[in-house]
């Protein structure tokens, strides 16, 4: 990728860029052309003790919460059961387990983990995988960097796992940038991770942060980069275009604030750039009102919707009632329609699914 190929895609119109989006569609089955997907799920954070401390998350523990809310060291038995049994009652087929990255490197986190009889975090996640499959829903599982065997552990209880590049800048990581107390954002780290990912045939989801300090450049390479990783292992099914939204109590203060627009076109040309492969997915609560212009770009996945769950890294947005989304999807031409946390296609592949996913999914009305 040169960078007359990246001035090329920067002059591109938003209106040239939907018709390049409007051509790439008609090379879809038919079948699957004209849908939106997106899976129904709910949230358990498991403990927001992070060893980064990034300029833009709210989530990490050594921010301040409003409303006298307490930072959550590990996630209580009874927390959990209570949330299994409201995803059940909602016919929830997805479970997004977070936290933040290395908690158990804090005493806290440790002392707690021993008391309830867990020798490290991983088994502590491993334990709550497979509890949760007892019940027919699915994990899906981000918490920051793992090792190769940590993520081959939980591979074999998790449907799909999760990383965001956010971005491969390594300026973003020196003094006054949003990663420069984040050792964990070290940009080859993520990537090893990525890859690690694709060589244990885990179904992956990564993505963009966009409006961290990082370039319009910045941006295309990381698509190139994601491409490149995906040919090589075929793992990655959807890619997060993802907007940073200012929040209360967050040191990062951005000197230009993301537009619509902006996310517009990125939207667009990572769907140029990854084609029909890999689907373009944008959090419908961060672009409300906007739905119609980002499936004119070429999303078609909208991500884990959760009926009761709040979405924990923008806390103020809320999620969409689904029957709206729906009509807005009907709109522009476009079915809305559930989907796994592990897509279909992966489910049929070699070593993507292990058995353990394989018999819940069939034991899963859906």
């Amino acid at each position: 990728m040169s960078q007359e190929e990246i001035g090329d895609l920067n002059l591109l119109t938003i209106e040239e860029i939907k018709r390049k989006v409007k051509e790439i569609r008609t090379h879809l089955p038919r079948d699957e052309r004209f849908f939106i997907t997106y899976s129904k799920n709910f949230t358990l954070s498991l403990s927001n003790y992070c060893q980064n401390f990034c300029g833009y998350c709210f989530y990490n523990h050594r921010i301040p919460k409003p409303n006298g809310q307490e930072n959550a060291i590990l996630l209580e038995n009874e927390q959990m059961q209570t949330a299994i049994q409201r995803g059940i009652s909602h016919d929830c087929k997805e479970a997004l387990l977070m936290s933040g990255e290395r908690p158990d490197s804090f005493k806290e986190v440790k002392d707690e983990l021993e008391k309830r009889g867990c020798k490290d975090f991983i088994e502590f996640v491993k334990e709550i995988s497979k509890y949760l499959l007892d019940f027919k829903i699915l994990p899906h599982t981000n918490l920051g960097i793992l090792t190769y065997n940590e993520l081959k552990i939980l591979k074999g209880y998790n449907a799909s796992m999760g990383l965001m590049l956010e971005s491969s800048n390594p300026e973003l990581l020196k003094t006054g940038g949003v990663h420069e107390e984040s050792p964990g954002k070290i940009p080859d780290i993520r990537i090893e991770h990525i890859n690690n990912a694709g060589k244990l045939k885990i179904p992956f989801t990564t993505g963009l942060l966009i409006g961290i300090g990082e370039s319009f450049e910045d941006r295309i390479k990381d698509l190139y980069l994601i491409k490149k990783i995906h040919k090589k292992y075929g793992h990655i099914q959807e890619i997060i275009i993802q907007n940073f939204v200012e929040k209360p109590g967050i040191p990062y203060k951005p000197g230009e604030v993301i537009m619509i627009k902006d996310l517009l076109r990125i939207s667009g040309i990572a769907k140029i750039i990854l084609g029909n492969e890999i689907a373009i997915q944008v959090p419908p609560n961060l672009i409300s009102g906007h739905e119609k212009e980002f499936i004119e770009m070429g999303v078609n996945d909208f991500g884990g919707i959760s009926p009761f769950t709040i979405d924990y890294i923008n806390p103020r947005k809320l999620w969409p009632q689904i029957d709206e989304l729906k009509k807005i999807c009907e709109m522009q031409g476009y079915h809305l329609k559930e989907r796994l946390p592990i897509y279909d296609k992966y489910i049929q592949r070699k070593d993507f699914c292990s058995e353990n996913i394989k018999k819940t999914i069939d034991n899963i009305i859906y």
